[in-house]
């Protein structure tokens, strides 16, 4: 949960509890094809294995062999002596473009999700990802510049594999596999590394995240960053955290690691109990972080078997793909999760029935004032009794003015003999909190609502409902209507003549419309509904009455 909102919450709880005590008589995924998958390759000249030094597996290095970072740079692994940079891969959820130079990711477009250009998202930001790097004392060796030799192999369950192996005389041998499989975003990729020293290490990296796939920049800004899961702790590093370093080591039983955006993410897997590092990277004033996971070579030699995940952080996606995925998705603090799950799933649910996440958020917000009208109801009249014990109490403060124990204890006693609970007037907020709280988390994070339409210029929930932009200044319109029933609100509920409480009374909706300005439309449409229901439901209540007696009293 950001720290805009949790800023938001305080300032909301402080504004209630300091109105309430001080200045008013209140209390102190998705269908998934078979779709056959397709491989194209371009018209430039095919890489073929005979270029490298060995296309069948290497045996290992020879005793005597010169593998040290100098020893394998002298070798030379540039044996492939032709590019092919536009290997392409296609399935019916995306379109994956490789290179032979480094065995890398030059391109991944998500088919079924749009950017604001009404091009498929991108995942990868300009650079080549997926690289490698091998890691010994002596020094790093980046296999990025090494151009493997590629072949492609078909099975008959409709799986396409791209092997890239390269090699060199001084015993070094890399193999990567990739596996793409229809109807899912989950891609099958296997390292096999022989010839190298012990204690070397090496790394897999994705260096420059992924791109803003949103249009407003703030969306990315406050998204951004390096997720890992180590053993149950998931941890995220955003830009802002590389101000005066480039790294950051994270340690622990490494889950996945991977880059994320707003909406999507690009992570890897790697094979359990495997790795216990993760290097995140990043700049500040470029505003994007990196991830660089590393993998033990034991005895000279690796293999490895990953999964990665390029896709959208959906929760019934990630939940479906499993390896715990679905801890990326960010849906607010720990305590409120379970709740904000299941908003999600009873919105998912209703908009199968009803498809059109306003009208949902709509019929929300009035079931949540139906369950608590009772509340609701105790707290206005608690709030009118307490009006009315205005004078009583104020004879008490002026009786007891130099003894503050028997002030308490006599307004108590009063409290207690006309049956009123100071505590009463704020009590509606306080319980409805938690599911604000999450449906704040659900709005903000879910993609879900990314793109969700409701009526005339609200055609995104997840963001502000822009209708215009003066000198630079976004003009949201719900804020306002909020600010207004806000206002109505505080017309209707009880309060002492005293002006300066009276002002402060209207100085509520001023904060309102503060906070909320910037908040995601569909959160604000919530609390607009809410608020309009709240003058319905006090105007009924005041028309019953709740004039107060003594216990007892006839």
């Amino acid at each position: 949960m950001d720290r805009r909102f949790l800023l938001a919450i305080v300032l909301s709880v402080a504004v209630l509890l300091v109105f309430q005590m001080w200045f008013a008589p209140k209390p102190p995924q998705e269908e998934r094809g078979e779709t056959p998958v397709a491989v194209r390759e371009s018209t430039s000249t095919a890489v073929s294995p005979p270029a490298l030094t060995a296309t069948e597996k290497a045996p290992p290095a020879p005793a005597g062999a010169d593998t040290t970072r100098a020893g394998l740079a002298a070798a030379g692994l540039d044996r492939a002596d032709t590019e092919n940079p536009d290997i392409v891969i296609q399935t019916d959820l995306y379109r994956a473009t490789f290179t032979n130079r480094g065995a890398k990711l030059t391109s991944w477009e998500l088919l079924r999700y749009d950017d604001p250009s009404h091009r498929p998202v991108q995942l990868v930001r300009g650079a080549a990802e997926l690289d490698m790097v091998v890691e010994a004392e002596s020094g790093r060796v980046h296999l990025g510049g090494t151009l493997f030799a590629v072949r492609r192999e078909e099975d008959p369950s409709g799986k396409v594999r791209l092997v890239f192996e390269a090699g060199s005389p001084g015993g070094l041998h890399v193999v990567r596999t990739y596996t793409f499989t229809p109807g899912t975003y989950l891609v099958d990729m296997e390292v096999q590394v022989s010839g190298v020293p012990d204690g070397v290490d090496y790394r897999l990296v994705w260096e420059h995240g992924v791109p803003p796939a949103e249009a407003n920049p703030r969306q990315y800004e406050r998204s951004a960053g390096t997720i890992v899961l180590l053993g149950k702790r998931k941890e995220t590093v955003k830009p802002g955290a590389f101000g005066h370093t480039s790294e950051k080591e994270l340690t622990g039983n490494v889950k996945w690691a991977g880059v994320r955006n707003k909406y999507f993410a690009a992570i890897m897997v790697p094979p359990q109990e495997t790795s216990s590092r993760v290097i995140a990277t990043g700049s500040k004033a470029e505003g994007y972080t990196g991830v660089q996971l590393v993998m033990p070579i034991l005895r000279g030699s690796a293999r490895h078997a990953y999964k990665l995940y390029l896709g959208p952080i959906e929760h019934a996606i990630l939940k479906k793909a499993g390896y715990e995925l679905d801890k990326a998705v960010d849906l607010g603090w720990k305590l409120f999760r379970p709740l904000s799950q299941l908003l999600l799933e009873i919105m998912v649910w209703m908009y199968g029935f009803l498809p059109n996440y306003g009208l949902v958020i709509i019929i929300i917000s009035a079931l949540t004032k139906f369950l608590f009208y009772p509340l609701t109801r105790t707290s206005v009249r608690s709030m009118k009794a307490m009006q009315q014990l205005q004078p009583k109490i104020q004879e008490l403060k002026e009786k007891y003015k130099n003894d503050a124990q028997r002030q308490q204890a006599e307004m108590m006693a009063l409290y207690k003999k006309y049956k009123v609970n100071p505590m009463g007037g704020c009590l509606p907020m306080l319980v409805q909190m938690p599911v604000f709280i999450a449906l704040y988390a659900v709005l903000g994070n879910s993609i879900t609502m990314r793109g969700a339409n409701f009526m005339l210029w609200m055609n995104d929930l997840s963001s502000p409902d822009t209708i215009a932009t003066i000198g630079g200044f976004a003009i949201h319109v719900l804020p306002f209507v909020l600010f207004l029933t806000t206002l109505a609100q505080q017309k209707l509920t009880p309060t002492s003549a005293d002006p300066k409480q009276k002002m402060m009374g209207y100085m509520m909706p001023a904060v309102m419309l503060f906070i909320f300005y910037s908040f995601p439309a569909g959160l604000n449409l919530y609390w607009t509904v809410n608020n309009i229901l709240q003058v319905g439901q006090q105007w009924w209540i005041h028309r019953e009455g709740s004039d107060i007696a003594p216990t007892g009293a006839a």
